[in-house]
């Protein structure tokens, strides 16, 4: 085995009468004493899955909307089912800080049921080696992140053209940077909130920011900054591997847009989609 075990992280969050501290761990990169857009979205996900998600029900989408910064202070969320039916279940939740929204994430839940008589074309498996077999990017301390590498890329992500360093933001993706180098499995670590383990659901909005830079750096540095992203899964992921595959990024005029599929070790479980702005100086 070429990797390394996880270490162990920071949660983001501890909790005190139903308000939540961040943790230095939840801070960002866009700006001092700011948290990271996982953090904040991962507590999003944390407080709709305690309280409306069971076995029966699977998070088809989870969409977050990050409108404000939120700074490293205490933090609530309050949520509102909008919908409450037989099948379908319709969550929202609202980051709150000083009484200002940060973030809003929008979860619609569906029951599960029987499969229809008539099979229907499903994507195949990935065809990607093992997490196990592939060395860990150091870098990326509170994932643990196996490259895949670029020979077994399933898209024509042809780099632009010549890019120069001064011109970006500092880089985020490492070893991931080039075009053809996007895809990656990831491993969470740490939990959201301090004593809750992670679950499959906690696995994927805890990375899911990660579609970000994933889809909107060059391969100099990040100069956009993601204003959303949506999940959409069919089933929740088994295990601990977490597969992110870039499939398209657009931008033009400073508004960019970019699809990540995502897998786990059985197959493809679902993807992300993620806007974003031009940011061309970080604070």
């Amino acid at each position: 085995m070429n990797g390394v075990s996880v270490c162990v992280v920071e949660a983001f969050y501890t909790i005190e009468d139903n308000v939540f501290v961040p943790t230095r761990s939840a801070h960002g990169y866009w700006q001092k004493g700011t948290l990271s857009g996982s953090a904040m979205a991962s507590l999003l996900g944390h407080v709709i899955e305690h309280d409306h998600l069971d076995e029966s029900w699977v998070p088809a989408r989870f969409g977050v909307d990050m409108v404000r910064m939120a700074t490293a202070a205490p933090l609530t969320v309050d949520t509102t089912v909008l919908h409450e039916g037989g099948r379908i279940r319709l969550v929202e939740a609202s980051l709150i800080q000083d009484g200002r929204l940060c973030a809003r994430a929008v979860c619609q839940l569906l029951r599960t049921s029987q499969q229809p008589a008539n099979p229907v074309w499903q994507a195949p498996a990935w065809p990607a080696p093992h997490p196990e077999t592939l060395s860990s990017l150091k870098q990326f301390g509170r994932w643990d992140a196996r490259p895949i590498p670029a020979g077994h890329a399933r898209f024509d992500r042809t780099s632009p053209g010549q890019s120069r360093a001064e011109d970006s933001n500092p880089p985020v993706l490492g070893q991931l940077a080039p075009a053809n180098a996007r895809q990656t499995w990831l491993r969470a670590a740490g939990e959201v909130v301090a004593g809750a383990p992670l679950t499959p659901f906690a696995r994927v909005f805890l990375t899911a920011d990660f579609a970000s830079p994933l889809s909107h750096s060059s391969e100099q540095g990040i100069d956009f900054v993601n204003t959303d992203f949506t999940v959409h899964l069919h089933r929740l992921p088994v295990g601990e591997w977490l597969g992110y595959e870039l499939a398209t990024h657009g931008s033009t005029d400073g508004v960019a847009s970019g699809l990540v599929w995502l897998h786990d070790l059985s197959g493809p479980i679902g993807a992300i989609s993620v806007s974003a702005l031009a940011m061309t100086r970080r604070v």
